[in-house]
C-alpha cells in the first residue's frame, strides 16, 4: 500500500492519468490524496470527477475554492467563469451524483500518520489545528445539510478578514471558507489579504512590509505539525520550511505536477 499526494488537478485529466502511471498507482491498494481544486481550467473536468467518483474508496481530498464555486454554479446561484471548461460536466447526466460527492468532501484531512493536516490553502495565521478542525467540520455540516443551497451564498466575500471569537457564527463560517480555500498572504497582524496572488519574491519592498505568506506568521505552529496544501502555484513548492509542503506547481499553466510519495517522503515531478 502506498499514499500519494498531488497538487491541484484543475480538470487536467490526461495529466492526472500520466502522473498516476508514473507511480503505478493501483486503486485496489493505494490511496490518492488531493489538495483540492479538482476541476475548472483544464481540458476535461468531467473525466476527472468520473475517475475520482469511480475510485472514491481510494481517494482522500479536500475542497478547494474552485470546487466550492462549482457547487454554486451548478445550482444556478453563480455564473460559470468563462475561463473554466465546465460545459461537459454541467451537461452530464451524472451531475447530481458528482455534486453530492463533492459536497461530502471535507476542508481538512489528517495526514496518514497523524503528523499534521492537509487543506487547500493552508492554516489561518491565528489558528491552531484544533480550531481549523472544528470550523471545517461546521462548514461540512452546512454543506451536507438538507438546506445547503441557502448556505452557498455564504461562500463569497472577503470579510471578515480577521478572526475574532466574538463575531457571529455566520461570519466565522465565511472566514473559515476564505481562510482554508483562498488564503495566500496576510498582514503581520494576521489580517487576510486577497489582493496579492503572485510569488512572495515578486512583491516590491514597500509591499513586503504589508504582506507576508500565511505560513511565515507564527511558524512555531508547524514545529510539531506538518501541513500540506495546494492553491498557490506561483510558490512552485518553495516555503522555506520542511514541515510546510506546497504541492500546487501549476500543471494547468504548463509547468508540472508534484507528487509526494508519503512512505518514502520523495517528490516526483511530472511535466505538462
Amino acid at each position: 500500500m502506498a499514499d500519494y499526494f498531488i497538487g491541484d488537478i484543475q480538470g487536467c485529466y490526461a495529466g492526472l492519468r500520466k502522473a498516476l502511471a508514473v507511480v503505478e498507482f493501483n486503486p485496489a491498494k493505494d490511496v490518492l490524496w488531493l489538495t483540492g481544486d479538482l476541476i475548472a481550467r483544464g481540458e476535461d473536468s468531467l473525466a476527472v470527477l468520473k475517475y475520482l467518483y469511480k475510485n472514491s474508496d481510494s481517494v482522500k481530498t479536500v475542497l478547494g475554492n474552485h470546487d466550492l464555486h462549482f457547487l454554486a454554479v451548478a445550482n444556478g446561484l453563480k455564473k460559470a467563469n468563462p475561463k473554466d471548461n465546465l460545459t461537459n460536466l454541467l451537461d452530464s447526466s451524472k451531475l447530481p451524483k458528482y455534486l453530492d460527492w463533492l459536497r461530502q468532501q471535507p476542508l481538512i484531512q489528517a495526514l496518514p500518520d497523524k503528523s499534521g493536516y492537509m487543506t487547500h490553502a493552508g492554516l489561518p495565521p491565528l489558528w491552531k489545528p484544533k480550531t481549523a478542525k472544528l470550523w471545517a467540520k461546521n462548514v461540512s455540516d452546512e454543506l451536507n445539510s438538507s438546506n445547503y443551497l441557502s448556505f452557498l451564498p455564504l461562500l463569497y466575500g472577503n470579510k471578515p478578514s480577521v478572526w475574532t471569537e466574538e463575531m457571529p457564527d455566520q461570519d466565522k463560517l465565511r472566514y473559515t471558507i476564505s481562510a482554508l480555500t483562498r488564503m495566500r498572504f496576510c498582514s503581520p497582524l494576521g489580517e487576510l489579504d486577497f489582493s496579492q496572488k503572485g510569488s512572495p519574491s515578486l512583491l516590491d519592498q514597500s509591499m513586503s512590509k504589508s504582506f507576508i505568506p500565511w505560513f511565515q506568521l507564527a511558524p512555531k505552529r508547524f514545529d510539531k505539525n506538518k501541513w500540506i496544501f495546494g492553491h498557490w502555484a506561483s510558490l512552485m513548492g518553495e516555503t522555506g520550511n520542511k514541515n510546510i509542503i506546497a504541492l500546487d506547481t501549476g500543471f494547468v499553466w504548463g509547468n508540472h505536477f508534484t507528487l509526494l510519495d508519503w512512505q518514502t517522503q520523495s517528490f516526483i515531478r511530472v511535466d505538462a
